[in-house]
C-alpha cells in the first residue's frame, strides 16, 4: 500500500487490509490523519484482491479519543477568515451556505475530478484558514468509507469518543474490546459544540432518532455491551481473541462477491436519502447489474445443482422433519461459507 505515512501503517492478512492510527498518546484525530486514511481508502477502492478494510488503533488499548481539540480551537478565527461566521448568523444567508455546500457535495459526487480539485484548493488555503481543509476532508473522506464498494470494519480496541465515534458510524461493522473497561460516547454537547463530523445524520439512521438525539443530548459513555444493545456497536469481544475474532469474520465476509456488496451498499445508502419509491427503483437498477454478471449466473447454476442433489431427495418417504431441518442447515452453511461457488478473490 502508501509508503512514506506518517500516521497509519498497513497489513495484509489473506483478503483483508489491516490500518492502524498512530497519534501518541491517544490518536487525537487531525486532519493530516485524516488526509492520509482517505489516500488508502482510494487505493482500497482500485484493489479488488482487498474485500475487507479493517481500521484499528496501532497503540496498544488505544482506539481514537477524540478530534484533536486544537483544530478544533483554530476554527473559532479561521472561520472569520472566509466569513463563514458572519453566513450562518444571518437567517436567509445561513439557507444560502446550506444549499451551496448542499450543491457543492452534489458535483463532488458526480464529477471526480472536481473533487480532486476542489481538495486541492482547500489544502493551498490551509496556511491562512483551516477551515475548508478540515471540513472537506473529513466529510468527502467518511462518505468515501460509507460507499466504498467492499466490506469495512471498525476494530474498537480502545476508549472512542467524538470524532472516532463519528469515523466507526461511517464503518459497515463496528466491532469493540468488552472486558477492559473501554467506552464510546458522543460527548461534544459538553463543551457546547455539535457533532461536526456527520454523526448528527448517521446515528439516526444508524440507531434512530431517539437513541441518538438521547446520546447526543447527554454526552454520555456508553459501555461495550451497551453500545452493542442499542446497534452503535455490532458485537463486543475479550481483548484476548479480538483480533483473532475480527479477522475470523473479516475472513467470511471476503467469500461475498464484490459486485454484490457494493451493489446492496448502493441501495442501503442511496435510499436512506430518498423516497420508498424511488428506492425501489435504485433497487430495482442495482439487481440489473447483478443478473449481468457472469459470475451470477454461474453461481445460480452451482446452486441449482446443489439442490438438485441435496434438497430434492427431501420429497421421498420416511424423510422426518429433523432431516429436512439438518439438511436446510447444512445448506445455508455452505452458502454462508462460500463452499457452493467460490467467487474470484
Amino acid at each position: 500500500m502508501m509508503e512514506n505515512l506518517h500516521y497509519l501503517t498497513t497489513r495484509r492478512v489473506n483478503a483483508s487490509l489491516w490500518v492502524e492510527l498512530k497519534n501518541p498518546p491517544v490518536n487525537f484525530l487531525t486532519t493530516s490523519m485524516l488526509s492520509e486514511l482517505f489516500e488508502v481508502v482510494r487505493q482500497v477502492a482500485r484493489d479488488d484482491s482487498i474485500r475487507v478494510l479493517i481500521l484499528t488503533g496501532g497503540i496498544e488499548d488505544v482506539y481514537i479519543m477524540h478530534f484533536s481539540i486544537p483544530e478544533l480551537l483554530a476554527l473559532h478565527a479561521d472561520n472569520k477568515k472566509l466569513f463563514f461566521d458572519r453566513l450562518v448568523k444571518n437567517r436567509y444567508s445561513g439557507v444560502l451556505f446550506t444549499l451551496a455546500t448542499t450543491f457543492q457535495n452534489w458535483l463532488m459526487d458526480w464529477l471526480p475530478f472536481y473533487e480532486d480539485l476542489a481538495l486541492a484548493l482547500a489544502r493551498s488555503l490551509s496556511g491562512y484558514s483551516t477551515s475548508l481543509n478540515l471540513w472537506l476532508t473529513m466529510h468527502r473522506l467518511y462518505l468515501a468509507i460509507e460507499r466504498l464498494g467492499k466490506i469495512t470494519i471498525a476494530a474498537v480496541n480502545g476508549n472512542c469518543n467524538g470524532g472516532g465515534t463519528e469515523l466507526s458510524a461511517c464503518f459497515d461493522f463496528r466491532f469493540m474490546v468488552a472486558d477492559q473497561g473501554f467506552t464510546i460516547g458522543q460527548p461534544e454537547v459538553l463543551v457546547n459544540i455539535v457533532p461536526g463530523g456527520g454523526s448528527s445524520q448517521r446515528l439516526p439512521r444508524l440507531i434512530g432518532k431517539a437513541r441518538a438525539l438521547e446520546l447526543m443530548l447527554r454526552g454520555n459513555q456508553l459501555s461495550a455491551r451497551e453500545a452493542r444493545d442499542i446497534g452503535l456497536i455490532t458485537a463486543c469481544f475479550d481483548k484476548a481473541d479480538f483480533k483473532a475474532r475480527v479477522q475470523a469474520f473479516a475472513d467470511l465476509m471476503s467469500k461475498r462477491p464484490l459486485l454484490a456488496v457494493d451493489a446492496i451498499k448502493k441501495c442501503v445508502h442511496r435510499g436512506m436519502e430518498t423516497t420508498c419509491r424511488h428506492g425501489l427503483s435504485i433497487e430495482m437498477e442495482q439487481s440489473l447489474r447483478c443478473l449481468d454478471s457472469p459470475e451470477t449466473l454461474e453461481a445460480m447454476q452451482a446452486y441449482i445443482r446443489y439442490l438438485d442433489e441435496h434438497i430434492a431427495p427431501l420429497g421421498r418417504p420416511g424423510i422426518t422433519t429433523r432431516d429436512i431441518n439438518q439438511t436446510v442447515q447444512e445448506t445455508v452453511k455452505n452458502m454462508e461459507e462460500g463452499r457452493l461457488y467460490p467467487f474470484k478473490h
